[in-house]
Order: C-alpha cells, then sequence, then structure tokens
C-alpha cells in the first residue's frame, strides 16, 4: 500500500510519529528502514514537533552508575513506557544541552571531554578537547543550540579561572576572575575563541534556554547590586546581550530561574515551600511584554510523602543531590499544563485553569533522576549539518 503512495505524503505521515514509533517501523523491512532513515524526515519531523508533547530524556546516577532513559509522553499507544537507552562512551556523564535531536554530554572524571550524541540511533562524535586543566578553580558553563539559518550546531563554553598565586600563601579569591568564551561548531575541526566576558553566568545545566535563536542565562549574585541580570548569546553573530527585565513584579530585585514556555522566554521565581510565580516575555526583547502569567501554589506529591530517610540516604552521593531545588518548571503541554519535576522524584502537571495537580507515574520510571526536554531523531550526526 505504501509503495503507492508519494514519497512526500509518507514522509509526512512518519513525520508525526514518535521517535519510539519510528524505531519499531524501521525495523519492519528494508524499505521502511530505509524511508526512516531519509534526509528529508528530519525537516519535517521538527516542523511537526511543537503540535506534540515533548519526549523526555531522564538522567539517573544512582545507585552504580549513570544511566539514560527515554518517555514519549505524545505516545499513548505504546503505554507511555519508560524505556532505557545506552550510552556506551563512559560509565559517567552530564547531560549539558538539549537541542534538535541531539544531546551534548559530558565526562564527568575529565570535565572537558565532550560529546555530540544522538541516544536513539546511538551514534555519537567526540569534541576536541580545549581546556588547560593546570589552571586554579577551573569552572566551565556551557551552552548547546542550532543557528537555523546556517543549519549548525554550535556547543558554547564558558571557562572561568583564577590566576595561580605568584607566592605561596596568597588566597587565589583575592584575585579577579578570569574568563574566556570558546566555540565549537559541529563538523569544524576545533574551536574558536570569542575572548572574555563581562558577567559571571550561572550554570543552570542542561536546560539551557533556547529562544529567538539565542541561549539563555541568569548571573551569580552581584556585590553591592539587586537580582541578577539575564544574558542571551546569539548564534549567529556569536555576540552576547542584557535581555530587558520587567521594572517590577520580582524579576528585578529577585534571583530566578529561566525557562521556555509555548516559544517563549520566561522567568520562574521561587518563592516560600515550593511556591512559584511564572513570568513571561510574550514579545521577544520586548521590556514591555513581561507579564505575570500564573502562580504555582505548594504542592507535595505522593512519591515525597512516602519516601523515607532510609530511602533518601543513598541519594546524597547524587550530582543531584545538593544542586536540585525543590520544584523545576520543564515546560508547557498542549494541553496547556505545566509540566514540573519535584525534587528528582516526581513528575507533576499542573492545570493553570483550575490550578490542581497530577501526580505522574510510568513504568519502569527510576527512583532519582533529572529530566531533560528533548525533541527525538533518528538521523546520524554526519548527515544532520544542512538538513534540517
Amino acid at each position: 500500500m505504501m509503495e503507492y503512495l508519494p514519497r512526500e505524503i509518507v514522509l509526512d505521515i512518519l513525520s508525526r510519529l514518535s521517535v519510539t514509533s519510528l524505531l519499531q517501523f524501521k525495523l519492519v523491512c528494508k524499505s521502511w528502514h530505509n524511508l526512516a532513515q531519509d534526509p528529508l524526515l528530519i525537516s519535517m519531523y521538527f516542523y511537526h514537533a511543537p503540535e506534540n508533547d515533548p519526549c523526555l530524556i531522564i538522567h539517573c546516577d544512582h545507585p552504580i552508575r549513570n544511566q539514560l532513559y527515554s518517555l514519549e509522553l505524545s505516545d499513548p499507544e505504546n503505554d507511555q513506557r519508560v524505556n532505557k537507552l545506552r550510552v556506551y562512551m563512559f560509565p559517567e556523564f552530564q547531560i549539558k544541552g538539549s537541542c534538535k535531536g541531539l544531546l551534548c554530554l559530558c565526562d564527568s572524571s575529565t570535565r572537558d571531554s565532550l560529546y555530540a550524541y544522538n541516544p536513539f540511533t546511538r551514534n555519537y562524535i567526540e569534541l576536541p578537547k580545549s581546556v588547560d586543566e593546570t589552571l586554579y578553580d577551573l569552572s566551565l558553563v556551557y551552552g548547546f543550540g542550532f543557528n537555523q539559518t546556517t543549519k549548525e550546531y554550535k556547543v558554547v563554553k564558558i571557562v572561568y579561572w583564577r590566576i595561580r598565586p605568584r607566592y605561596p600563601g596568597h588566597f587565589s579569591r583575592m584575585f579577579s576572575l578570569e574568563s574566556e568564551v570558546q566555540v565549537f561548531t559541529l563538523g569544524k575541526p576545533s574551536w574558536r575563541s570569542l575572548g572574555k566576558i563581562p558577567h559571571h553566568l550561572y550554570d543552570q545545566g542542561p536546560s539551557q534556554v533556547l529562544v529567538n535563536g539565542r541561549l539563555h542565562w541568569t548571573t551569580w549574585p552581584r556585590r553591592y547590586c539587586i537580582g541578577c541580570l539575564l544574558i542571551s548569546f546569539d548564534l549567529e553573530d556569536e555576540q552576547f546581550r542584557e535581555v530587558p527585565k520587567p521594572d517590577s513584579g520580582g524579576l528585578e530585585r529577585l534571583n530566578f530561574e529561566v525557562v521556555e514556555l509555548g516559544g517563549c522566554l520566561a522567568g520562574v521565581l521561587h518563592l516560600n515551600y515550593g511556591q512559584l510565580e511564572i513570568w513571561v516575555m510574550k514579545e521577544y526583547d520586548l521590556k514591555g511584554s513581561w507579564s505575570k502569567e500564573f502562580s504555582v501554589a505548594i504542592h507535595v506529591p505522593r512519591g515525597l510523602e512516602h519516601a523515607d530517610r532510609n530511602s533518601a540516604e543513598p541519594f546524597r552521593n547524587s550530582k543531584f543531590y545538593r544542586k536540585s531545588s525543590f520544584v523545576r518548571v520543564l515546560g508547557l503541554l498542549k494541553n496547556g499544563e505545566v509540566l514540573l519535576e519535584y525534587k528528582c522524584r516526581v513528575l507533576v502537571t499542573y492545570d493553570q485553569k483550575d490550578g490542581t495537580f497530577k501526580d505522574l507515574t510510568f513504568p519502569g520510571m527510576p527512583y532519582w533522576f533529572e529530566v531533560v526536554v528533548h525533541e527525538g531523531s533518528l538521523h546520524w550526526i554526519d548527515t544532520l549539518n544542512g538538513d534540517t
């Protein structure tokens, strides 16, 4: 039947399936395998991605080694089961970003071994090393995004360090913070240096926000200043810019987290006992377009109520334990509900209309985890540039 349909129609049908369904589809026969690998499919797949609920990558680092799982929220026919994904490169890793089918992974043991990895095809490439690890107090902030104009993936690395003290006994904190911005374009042979950056960016983890072709971070609290700055990096002209914040409401004076909600830049204010205020910039880079969209009330999921001290104690060895806030905003579902993660333990949806919560449970869900919103793809990395 399918052989009598035009290629474009068949690919359009396939582009509306989940990645899990495509994995099953390509195993049926050779001709279907070739269709699933068609270069045109990736652009059509990402075109339809906003119409569906997201794919979630679930990172678990307890009890023995790191493990990835996937969960397709848009695939009820597969019972929305959690599926294990294999990572062959190294046993301990961190997710530094997710963009258009790829994950940016970092080897936890070296900190400078980076990989672009497709968790569904298991295809990966190792990026060249670039950091001098003899520097004192080395800290790294990453960004990972896709330039829609040039059709290129870029990894942004901001390296911060303090100069090694010239004399013994001098404290490194007495020296000013140095920095260097480095950019790597997938398909190119080496990193490029963009010089220094005047801001100390806060590493928000794998949930970097790509809106309007720019990656976004907040800054660390500044001495003698109230609140933090909102900084963007344009993936096309490779310039850092400050994004305006509202003059009132909290974002101007408090520290906040940046997220993407419905294609818009948003700021999340963390209040007492897990309460949240969500502000959204309706028109990008326009200061007056910020507005408070909704608040999230106090909620304690059942999974946290039932977690006893003995079950939580081993988790203290996890790298998620100290950096995790009580609740994280992951994104919007297509029905308008907000997807939340509570204490690396429970997924919850919040209905803005009536203020109700729903705790989500799925077969195969690990006990402790960190979730990354992801767009799945079956294409190989060496065919991605220029095809999306």
